[in-house]
């Protein structure tokens, strides 16, 4: 199967090594992000890449209990947009989202490409980064990635170094994709 190297080997690794990454490789992070398709090139993303310790420190301090192996990222990034930035269509169809989940894909395949662990992550207290970041109160800070170079997982948890280890989980096809017409087996199974 012809597959991008870079979509076929992203993960969400959490063992990194706390080495500073040039601001010339982060620059291209945020170019991968930038050629990024949008509706109406609206390009509704704004990216900020934290590298300076105090700032980077303090951001680390919002992180949820479980990101604890992200404190040892050497930058985060914080994805940002808002609803208002893109286009609102009839039936709910707000792209400002789906933009940005583009480019965040881009910005991973780059960080890929670069050597680089890229983790996005929601386990954060959003309120408190907006405000160390000084991210307007109508702009949403959809999430936050992770970035450094792989690094050994002595300081992971037992579980998380199984997940480092083990083979990646997805759906089976049949659970996300269908030809010609939706199918009940694309519903989601039901949360326990």
């Amino acid at each position: 199967m012809a597959i991008l190297k870079q979509i076929e080997t992203r993960r969400a690794y959490r063992a990194l090594d706390s080495r500073p990454i040039d601001r010339e490789t982060l620059g291209r992070l945020v170019q991968a992000a930038h050629l990024s398709p949008s509706a109406g090139n609206n390009q509704p993303w704004r990216i900020i890449t934290v590298v300076d310790p105090e700032r980077l420190e303090a951001l680390k301090s919002a992180l949820s209990p479980g990101n604890y192996w992200a404190k040892k990222s050497p930058a985060i990034a914080a994805f940002v947009t808002s609803l208002d930035w893109d286009q609102r269509l009839d039936g709910g169809r707000d792209y400002a989202f789906f933009a940005l989940g583009m480019a965040a894909m881009s910005y991973q395949i780059q960080a890929v490409e670069e050597g680089l662990i890229s983790h996005p992550i929601a386990g954060f207290d959003a309120a408190a980064a907006k405000r160390l970041l000084g991210i307007p109160d109508a702009a949403v800070l959809e999430t936050l990635i992770v970035l450094g170079y792989p690094g050994e997982g002595s300081g992971l948890s037992e579980r998380h170094q199984e997940s480092e280890r083990g083979p990646r989980i997805r759906k089976p096809l049949v659970e996300i994709a269908a030809f010609d017409a939706w199918n009940d087996g694309l519903l989601p199974l039901a949360k326990k």
